[in-house]
């Protein structure tokens, strides 16, 4: 898929198979079987969390008490999960938690083993969240304009990134392209690995989770100048919303991630299941214990959440285009 044609997004669309038909006693027998959660990163982090979050709660919310377990297939920016949720049977018994860098994807690797429109069927949005654009503790740079006008007082800063192709990656080059600033990318292999090179300023600057920065901020080892979200985050009331600085109104940059199942699985399971979550997401316990980690619940409608990975693909594919980058 042409990664900034809108036109062959919609061609795309149009092109999907229609839902697969099911017979009556189908529909009313599932689920006949135990219910897969794929996810395509390492247990820990806001991703996993979701699924597990789901995964508890779906088992008792469906007929038969069938068990509902999550298995992480991480690896190639979360393809070999995308691949498996492809490869089974369209039957709702196997779903996938993905998020930005499914939407990044088709713009970033020119061949992949499935095809992002017609092969998967979104379900709904489960959370989503900005990220924080963090300084070490020791950092001259008060606030997001103060960075940037370091950056052009060095001529360049180092920003690090949890890899190539992750929002945290698309940020830093959707800000360069933004502000004409030098912000030279510095992949990590996840923001682990990436936050100790910050907190003793190896690397100038990083977008990350509040749910990996929060506990660095509070212990005073970092310091939040923005944030990427649209509002500002509700618990850091203090900290501006990046679309505040002059000359970045607008801007946005969000970590999400939602519930997809294979193109094909049969139109009244993907109705009980699109049910079933969005009830979950709207509990106030989940509602709570997202919030605590730093994101927020956001369902949504399934033709909604297409729509939104639809234009995600869209508007990150032109970031990829425009700035050159290749995967790392």
């Amino acid at each position: 898929m042409p990664p900034t044609s809108r036109r062959a997004v919609c061609r795309l669309l149009l092109a999907a198979p229609a839902c697969g038909r099911v017979t009556p006693s189908f529909a009313a027998d599932w689920p006949s079987r135990g219910i897969t959660i794929l996810v395509g990163v390492a247990p820990g982090g806001t991703a996993d969390l979701a699924a597990r979050v789901i995964a508890q709660e779906l088992q008792p919310a469906l007929p038969g008490n069938r068990p509902v377990v999550v298995e992480n297939r991480a690896g190639a920016a979360t393809q070999i999960a995308t691949e498996a949720l492809v490869r089974a049977p369209a039957d709702g018994h196997t779903l996938l938690v993905a998020g930005a860098p499914f939407a990044v994807n088709p713009a970033l690797f020119p061949r992949l083993p499935y095809d992002s429109v017609r092969d998967i069927a979104p379900l709904t949005l489960l959370v989503r969240n900005g990220l924080l654009l963090l300084v070490p503790a020791a950092s001259p740079a008060r606030d997001a304009a103060g960075l940037l006008a370091l950056a052009r007082q060095r001529g360049g800063l180092n920003l690090a990134s949890a890899g190539s192709g992750s929002m945290t990656h698309l940020a830093i080059e959707l800000l360069a392209e933004r502000t004409g600033t030098n912000l030279v990318h510095v992949p990590y292999r996840g923001s682990g690995p990436a936050l100790p090179d910050l907190i003793s300023g190896q690397v100038d600057a990083m977008f990350d989770n509040p749910s990996s920065a929060l506990p660095l901020l509070r212990e005073g080892r970092l310091r939040a100048l923005a944030y990427t979200g649209e509002a500002r985050f509700p618990s850091l009331p203090e900290v501006p919303a990046l679309a505040e600085t002059p000359g970045l109104a607008g801007f946005s940059a969000e970590n999400w991630f939602g519930l997809f199942a294979r193109a094909g699985t049969p139109e009244p399971v993907l109705e009980r299941l699109h049910a079933a979550v969005t009830a979950i997401l709207r509990r106030p316990e989940v509602v709570a214990r997202f919030r605590q980690d730093g994101s927020e619940a956001a369902p949504m409608s399934r033709a909604a959440f297409r729509d939104f990975v639809l234009a995600e693909m869209v508007r990150w594919g032109e970031v990829v285009k425009a700035r050159g980058i290749t995967p790392g």
